[in-house]
């Protein structure tokens, strides 16, 4: 990567932490999917009970598979295999969980996790429940504010899962969001996250674009 890209991606980041730490929420900026696994690998002891949100970004950076090789009681609901009652059992776990982790949707420049979901599993936990939330995230998740968030989650996001999902959605169709009443539309629960006073969530941002 150009070394001007990389200096304004890490300009980014700096304020970004520097947000989400004014609004409660402890951050932590990482180089590369390595090291994010080192620091995930250190907030999890052994024997906790672990969840995650079913996400593009905890593949991609080798996250998923360095924890179904811990000694964990791991549950994830995300296995294409499960019927939609075992899916939802599993996703249910996560309220109980020690920690669950996934990634976000966007996080803006004044330090907001913002998401949409189709079932609302993921973003209800991220709120309460698990006792600790961990959030990491590519430097592509950053944007301005919570309208870009939206504009972000309407063209790149939704479109992109529910191909990746194989959902019959017009946003499949268009490559953005057109508001529809599908059956298969994965955007019906819209939350911010602009504060956290429980001391639960934890964001890492990786200097590495992963994930929708």
């Amino acid at each position: 990567m150009d070394a001007n890209v990389k200096e304004i991606i890490r300009i980014k980041m700096e304020a970004c932490k520097k947000a989400l730490e004014k609004n409660g929420m402890k951050a932590y900026l990482v180089e590369d999917a390595q090291a994010a696994r080192e620091l995930v690998n250190a907030m999890i002891k052994d024997h906790e009970t672990v969840c995650d949100g079913g996400t593009m970004t905890l593949q991609e950076t080798g996250i998923l598979d360095m924890l179904n090789h811990r000694d964990l009681v791991f549950h994830s609901h995300s296995d294409p295999m499960m019927t939609r009652e075992e899916s939802d059992a599993e996703a249910r776990k996560a309220f109980s969980a020690d920690t669950f982790i996934a990634s976000t949707n966007a996080v803006t420049l004044q330090g907001e996790l913002v998401n949409i979901d189709g079932h609302g599993n993921r973003v209800s936990a991220m709120i309460f429940g698990p006792k600790q939330v961990i959030i990491v995230a590519g430097y592509n998740k950053i944007v301005e504010n919570e309208e870009a968030a939206k504009k972000r989650i309407r063209e790149i996001a939704a479109p992109a899962n529910s191909v990746r999902l194989h959902k019959q959605t017009p946003c499949s169709k268009t490559g953005s969001c057109q508001d529809c009443y599908s059956k298969d539309r994965i955007c019906s629960s819209y939350v911010k996250i602009n504060y956290d006073k429980e001391d639960r969530i934890r964001v890492i941002l990786i200097a590495e674009a992963y994930g929708y």
